[in-house]
């Protein structure tokens, strides 16, 4: 901006606004008031305001930006290579806030795409680019309504709105939503701001001198959508050609009969020169002594103000069906040689404007658009022009001094008298400069009209409106941030809410689910105990699956609810501690703990009533027949698994409970009393079913003789099942033996490295764990050890071999699918161990001595499971005829011999070669010597992975990073121990 200049030629003016007395049809001039301010620069309006208004020469080519007004962009309806009339509608609007947009020229569309538009940003924006394809200006106009008085208000305000009618003289806002303001307001007054303060600007003086009429009949059509009781026409007293035409111009429609009387209630009031006197609510307080409020609008007042290019523009689409295609715009400044105003199309070039008034040879130092006070400077010539510019400011070197250095701020107190929106400009400046935006919203930032006067009076030469238009800019992103972080709060509630609904309904159907399953579990106990009692002993036996199934769902159920109780508790305490979570997320929170209590207190309703269901029908007599004591002898084996189970649960639980309780007592927090009850209640569980599980081994043991002497030789294929079972748990708890051995070995090695800890416990722990190992190795010898072979002389005839014959067929078909089952499952548990141990090769965390040991035993149950596998096959292919010869015996299958059956087999009948067993061995130990082998370099690679983090690492992660170096030497040193041991068997071999 000019703004030196300026000042250099400014000239003295009283500050006082007492407006002299002008003839306006009346014996008395309306009053005029002042307001705060204001200041009085040079004019300099004489240069364009002596020639006369012309209409520039049709534009080759236009380019219409999509946003020329406030709020929403248009949307295009062309496409390219589309022709179009002058006139046509081109865009339409989107939303309330917005306007349509019509081509200018009649050619053909040549682009719609991104463009430079003239803003103070600089920024791009879509436009449509027409190029004119002849020299005829074809119109696609509107209904002209020359009786516009018999339309009806609504059908006014909606060809304002087809029109794409906008304000010329500020922001473009939509004049169609501006006229429906009487909608929520009561509106006595309408102003026609015919000021024009801003130096060099004259568009509105030549529109008023040239189009009079058009401006008065422009003001009926407003003030019969608005319904004001008086009509003002507010104009500076240096325009004293305008003024005479417009009083001309009432006189003339006053005197013409053939139209209805015009309304008395519309004067002429001329105003005192200052700057910015123009302003909207400056402009208020001098016609009507109203102040309009902090970040109020007019409309709160009773007022609406328009400008004479928007009244015109309205005249035009109202009478003459025009839409806004065109504007008054002054071209002027030093550097023109013809200064003055031209009636152009929207979207014509800047610089062909420019070169109607005949640019100096100098050239243009600065192009501004706008006036030099509020206007903004144009790095191009070659931009369009838009429904809001008024002004094209070209100054010449000579004009524009080179720019003042900013000072710091003297305090004078300049900036404050001069401003006209009574704020405190240097408070204000502070608080932009040092970034307290919030202070500055406290001190009205927002009724800043950034008309420069506190810069222009400024003796330190600070730009204090561009420190206003910054703290504008960041109150705007900071409102718009906040705005879109309720939105997504509003969305996060929601979301909240209905899971938390949807989860209840879920809660709903399980507690329905459960009670069912409680009324069917305690109607079948009904109809078992009815059975027990009405019926043999041998039809009892088959409910017990039944019932043992439906325990088991439920005490599936209650581990499932209880985990999701202990989830929904730790993610609400995490939230209380952290203390960054608002209350309608703790809420939610505190709703799903509720929840999951809930459904843990249905599932252990639900498995209570099932176990006593199940006590109940367990209490039936056992009095049944000697033939049916093989069957029911499956039922204790479920239930001795049953109780192994709840013992290890329940030895888990103790653990557990000490655990929290010595945690308690070392910080010193939470309820050690209550944490004391929970570790006696949990060690009476467990006492109780370590009675239990006893008890009921003891019982399995006494019933196994009696079982064996009562039944019949037939009879004894069947009962080879349980065996086999009982040999697989065998060979688990070996295994889980060994790795507590292991376990125990690792923490006593630990212990003497690390010097603490106690190492007598420890020891004693390695000792009874390698006592348990010895036992375990011990149960399993003796029951794969191959029973004695049954005297063969137990029948004389022979003829109990056909009658089983179809009975064993059945089995060993069984049998067989139960062996396939079983190598699969072997299968899949050596792929899981194998995942499991490479997963912690790789990250270097995890205990891979274990892993290993897991893998070792899967390898060999799946080595076992294949053996049984491929020997119960070769038993179903070469068995003999099953019809013998009377008195023909069975032959004896050949028994096992030394060393045929591997470790870990667990089928007594299975034999095999000693080099099947030595290949099936060589195999194993050439598999595991691989999986140990790429474990070591796993480790190797994590370990120097961590030591190469720590070494780079801060002080703050560095503790951390030192314990995962240490983990991870730990690992490699195991798995390079585990490598020897196995390098040392393969050497051996």
């Amino acid at each position: 901006m000019v703004l030196s200049l300026l000042k250099s030629m400014v000239t003295s003016r009283s500050a006082t606004s007492t407006a002299a007395p002008r003839a306006t049809g009346s014996d008395s001039a309306p009053r005029v008031f002042d307001f705060h301010g204001g200041i009085h620069p040079p004019e300099h309006k004489a240069l364009s305001n002596r020639a006369p208004l012309v209409a520039a020469p049709l534009p080759h080519e236009v380019v219409l930006p999509l946003s020329q007004h406030i709020g929403a962009p248009a949307q295009p309806l062309v496409e390219i290579g589309q022709r179009v009339k002058t006139g046509e509608l081109i865009a339409r609007a989107q939303g309330m806030i917005s306007a349509p947009v019509h081509a200018s020229i009649t050619g053909v569309v040549t682009a719609i795409e991104p463009r430079q538009i003239p803003h103070v940003s600089g920024l791009e924006d879509l436009c449509i680019v027409i190029e004119r394809d002849s020299e005829i200006d074809e119109w696609a106009r509107l209904e002209a309504w020359r009786d516009w008085r018999q339309q009806e208000a609504q059908d006014l305000i909606q060809r304002l709105q087809d029109a794409g009618v906008v304000g010329q003289g500020g922001a473009g806002f939509p004049s169609a939503v501006k006229a429906r303001v009487r909608e929520r307001h009561a509106i006595d007054t309408l102003i026609l701001n015919a000021a024009e303060c801003e130096p060099y600007i004259t568009a509105d003086d030549l529109t008023m001198r040239t189009h009079p009429e058009a401006l008065i009949e422009g003001l009926e059509i407003l003030a019969s959508l608005i319904g004001p009781e008086c009509i003002l026409i507010g104009i500076e007293d240096n325009k004293p050609e305008a003024v005479i035409a417009l009083e001309q111009a009432i006189r003339a429609r006053r005197a013409d009969k053939r139209l209805p009387p015009l309304d008395s209630r519309l004067e002429v009031v001329v105003v005192p020169t200052k700057y910015p006197s123009g302003g909207e609510k400056q402009l208020i307080k001098l016609l009507t002594d109203r102040e309009v409020p902090s970040r109020g609008l007019p409309a709160d007042v009773g007022v609406v103000v328009h400008n004479p290019g928007t009244v015109r523009a309205v005249q035009r689409a109202v009478c003459f069906g025009e839409p806004m295609i065109s504007r008054v715009v002054t071209l002027t400044g030093e550097a023109l040689q013809h200064p003055h105003n031209v009636e152009a199309r929207l979207g014509t070039a800047i610089g062909d404007l420019l070169r109607l008034a005949a640019p100096s040879a100098s050239g243009i130092a600065r192009l501004v658009m706008g006036g030099p006070m509020m206007g903004f400077t144009l790095e191009s010539d070659a931009l369009p022009i838009i429904k809001t510019t008024n002004c094209l400011l070209a100054s010449s070197p000579e004009a524009v001094p080179a720019p003042a250095v900013e000072q710091p701020c003297i305090r004078c107190g300049m900036c404050e008298q001069a401003c006209p929106a009574e704020l405190l400009p240097q408070q204000l400046y502070w608080f932009s400069k040092s970034r307290e935006f919030d202070k500055a919203e406290l001190y009205n930032l927002a009724d800043c009209i950034e008309c420069g006067a506190c810069s222009y009076v400024c003796p330190s030469q600070i730009p204090l409106v561009q420190y206003y238009r910054f703290a504008k800019g960041e109150i705007r992103t900071a409102q718009h941030d906040a705005r879109k972080s309720e939105r997504a709060r509003h969305r996060f509630e929601f979301k909240q809410a209905r899971m938390a609904r949807e989860e209840a309904e879920k809660e709903a159907k399980r507690q329905q689910r459960a009670q069912a399953a409680q009324k069917a579990a305690a109607a079948r106990a009904e109809t078992a105990t009815a059975a027990d009692t009405t019926s043999t002993a041998s039809a009892a036996a088959p409910s017990a699956p039944a019932a043992a199934t439906d325990l088991k769902a439920f005490k599936t159920a209650r581990a499932a609810a209880n985990i999701a109780l202990k989830k929904a508790e730790k993610a609400l305490k995490a939230a209380q501690d952290s203390g960054e979570s608002s209350a309608s997320d703790l809420a939610a929170l505190e709703a799903n703990v509720t929840a999951a209590k809930a459904k843990l207190a249905s599932a252990e309703s639900a498995l209570k009533a099932a176990s006593e269901a199940s006590e109940s029908a367990a209490a039936a007599p056992a009095s049944a027949a000697t033939g049916a004591s093989a069957p029911a002898a499956a039922a204790p084996a479920g239930d001795l698994k049953a109780l192994k189970t709840a013992r290890a649960a329940a030895n888990i639980a103790v653990k557990k409970a000490e655990k929290a309780l010595k945690t308690a007592q070392d910080s010193g927090e939470g309820d050690i009393a209550a944490l004391e009850a929970s570790v006696t209640d949990a060690r009476a569980r467990l006492a109780k079913a370590e009675a239990d599980l006893k008890a009921a081994s003891e019982t399995s043991e006494s019933a196994a003789p009696a079982a064996a002497s009562t039944s019949t030789k037939g009879a004894a294929a069947p009962a080879a099942a349980a065996p086999a079972a009982d040999l697989k748990a065998l060979k688990t708890a070996r295994a889980a033996a060994n790795i507590a051995v292991k376990k125990a070995e690792k923490a006593l090695k630990t212990a003497q490295d690390s010097g603490e800890g106690d190492i007598a416990a420890l020891e004693a722990s390695v000792t009874d764990s390698r006592a348990r190992l010895a036992k375990a190795e011990a149960d399993l010898k003796a029951a794969s050890e191959p029973a004695a072979p049954a005297p063969a002389s137990t029948s004389s005839t022979g003829a109990a071999a056909p009658a089983a014959a179809a009975p064993a067929a059945a089995a060993s078909a069984a049998d067989l699918k139960a062996l396939k089952t079983a190598r699969a499952a072997a299968n899949i548990a050596v792929k899981k161990a194998e995942k499991a141990l490479a997963r912690a090769s790789e990250s270097g965390e995890g205990d891979i001595e274990d892993l290993q040991t897991l893998l070792a035993t899967a390898q060999e149950n799946l080595r076992a499971a294949e053996v049984r596998l491929t020997s119960a096959q070769a038993d179903g292919t070469d068995a003999p005829p099953a019809a013998k010869g009377a008195g023909e015996l069975i032959p004896e299958a050949p028994k096992a011999a030394a060393g045929s059956v591997g470790r870990g087999s667990m089928a007594s009948n299975v034999t095999l070669s000693q080099a099947e067993i030595e290949a099936s061995r060589a195999e194993n130990l050439a598999k595991r010597h691989k999986q140990v082998t790429i474990a070591v370099k796993a480790a190797e690679a994590a370990h120097r992975k961590a030591e190469a983090a720590l070494s780079e690492a801060d002080d703050e992660s560095r503790q951390r990073l030192a314990t995962k170096v240490d983990r991870t030497r730990r690992n490699l040193e195991h798995a390079r121990e585990s490598l020897a041991e196995v390098q040392a068997l393969v050497d051996a071999q």
